[in-house]
């Protein structure tokens, strides 16, 4: 009895080829080697029952991850690690079993945030977020002080100041906006706006005299306050380049933002009641400084690499109605806001009666959970709706300051930080993602549009607390701010139809541009 002679079949017939594999020409190859490797072998590999033989032709299946026990597989076998017959493909998942599948994604996406996290480039791009906000919050939380303390200034001289300073926020964004769009070089624009911003500071540290510094001052910051939308057109054009969720991204460097203002008032207030207005200043310089050079060393300039979409020849022109009302509506939400946050403190010290540490535990509360709340809303906005989003944020606000006014007690003023968090996270983050959706071929002045609604809400709101406080008193403030939320609520449905089907023809467009 020979080897080939007397061959069981199973031992003549080739492996068995994974489902979806080429056989014949694999399958043969794999079964010649095997025959000429039975060849070499001694006489006891006669002798061994047929199934021993079969056994060794036709090796056990190996663990997942492991190679067969044979020699080198032919090309009708599975590659060493690949998956065996039967086993969980992420490529084609068993529908009986989808814990694997889950497994797959979460290791893909564990893969591809170690991959994120060694790029130098989004460092560079957190690290300037950072240090900019931080830069910002110290900055707006002590220029009232700052004017009334050391210039000598009047209430109505700071209103002032803050309405030009306001104006030039606006004039400037758009601006910028528009010109980042033209030129394509978003990262020299946003590296030069923060070298403003800190030659600004500098500014309110050397000069004590109002009308001087509100010439110079203001202007560079109102230049310099153009790096905000620099940074969100930079952004969105960082997650497209990196094939991100672009509403993620811009909700993540959002949130480093809302962090910033947890930490920059704080450091800003103990460095003015420890070394006085001159150190915070020159702090506030250095970190705008150090942002600026963080920009310019790490960041690449993406729109020159990439070859852009060229804008068309009007920055503003073609807008849609939805896209009008969208803005409408974020202003109005701002304000509120704003009004919020200036009337809180007075509402909870003068109306309630409870200590200004409350206060503070208030704002904390609510930013510490608006952060994660905007992290989570931003990876999930593209499957809950972008629209739908933020006309729930509206709604959510509107019940918000309706109920806020007969709050009495501690604990529930800190459990409506919850749907205060949820609207504030939502109306500061998805709004401009919606925009640059609606204007995908010029990003900057998208993203101009939507800090000049800011910069709009900001001053609606300061106006609004003021005229009402005077002859309405705190508490009637929410009352108004639950009016001009509903009035919100209203423009964004009335918009939400046809802003949907804009962003998607205008997605469309870029794309096949």
């Amino acid at each position: 009895m020979t080897p080939t002679g007397s061959t069981p079949p199973a031992e003549a017939l080739p492996a068995e080829a994974p489902p979806g594999e080429p056989e014949p020409v694999g399958s043969r190859a794999a079964g010649a080697q095997r025959t000429e490797a039975q060849h070499t072998e001694a006489g006891p590999a006669e002798a061994r029952p047929a199934e021993a033989r079969t056994t060794e032709t036709r090796p056990a299946a190996a663990p997942p991850g492991e190679p067969p026990h044979t020699g080198a597989p032919g090309p009708g076998s599975p590659e060493p690690g690949s998956p065996e017959p039967g086993d969980s493909d992420p490529g084609s998942p068993d529908p009986g079993s989808p814990a694997p599948s889950l497994r797959a994604r979460a290791s893909a996406a564990r893969r591809r945030a170690a991959v994120l996290f060694r790029d130098g480039a989004l460092g560079g791009l957190i690290g300037s977020t950072g240090l900019i906000g931080i830069a910002g919050a110290m900055m707006s939380t002590s220029s009232s002080l700052f004017l009334a303390d050391e210039i000598g200034a009047t209430p109505l001289m700071i209103g002032l100041f803050a309405a030009g300073r306001g104006l030039m926020d606006i004039v400037s964004g758009l601006t910028l906006g528009a010109l980042s769009d033209r030129i394509g070089n978003r990262r020299l624009l946003l590296t030069l706006s923060v070298f403003l911003s800190a030659a600004g500071a500098l500014t309110y540290m050397l000069v004590r005299d109002y009308y001087l510094l509100l010439g110079t001052g203001a202007i560079l910051f109102g230049l310099g306050s153009a790096c905000f939308s620099q940074l969100l057109a930079y952004t969105r054009d960082f997650a497209e380049n990196r094939a991100l969720n672009a509403t993620f991204f811009n909700s993540l460097l959002r949130a480093i933002t809302s962090l910033t203002w947890i930490i920059g008032p704080p450091i800003g207030f103990l460095l003015i009641a420890t070394f006085g207005f001159g150190v915070l200043y020159f702090t506030a310089a250095m970190l705008y400084l150090s942002g600026g050079v963080l920009s310019l060393w790490l960041l690449p300039n993406l729109r020159t690499e990439d070859a852009g979409r060229r804008p068309p020849g009007r920055a503003f022109s073609g807008i849609n109605s939805s896209t009008w009302l969208l803005m409408a509506a974020v202003v109005l939400l701002l304000a509120v806001n704003n009004a919020y946050q200036i009337d809180i403190a007075l509402f909870v010290t003068r109306d309630l009666g409870f200590d200004a540490g409350f206060t503070g535990l208030l704002l904390g509360l609510a930013a510490a959970l608006e952060v994660p709340t905007m992290m989570y809303l931003g990876s999930r906005a593209d499957r809950f709706g972008k629209w739908r989003l933020v006309l729930s944020a509206a709604v959510c606000a509107t019940l918000f300051f309706a109920v806020l006014p007969l709050v009495e007690t501690k604990a529930m003023l800190l459990l409506m930080q919850v749907p205060n968090a949820f609207w504030t996270a939502i109306v500061l983050s998805i709004p401009v993602t919606i925009l640059q959706d609606a204007m995908a071929d010029r990003v900057g002045a998208a993203s101009s549009l939507y800090t000049s609604s800011f910069h709009g809400g900001v001053l609606l709101g300061g106006a609004t607390t003021g005229v009402v406080t005077q002859w309405l008193g705190f508490t009637k403030v929410f009352w108004v701010c639950a009016l001009l939320t509903a009035v919100a609520t209203l423009l964004i449905a009335l918009g939400r139809n046809g802003g949907e089907e804009s962003g998607r023809a205008a997605l469309k467009r870029a794309a096949a541009g």
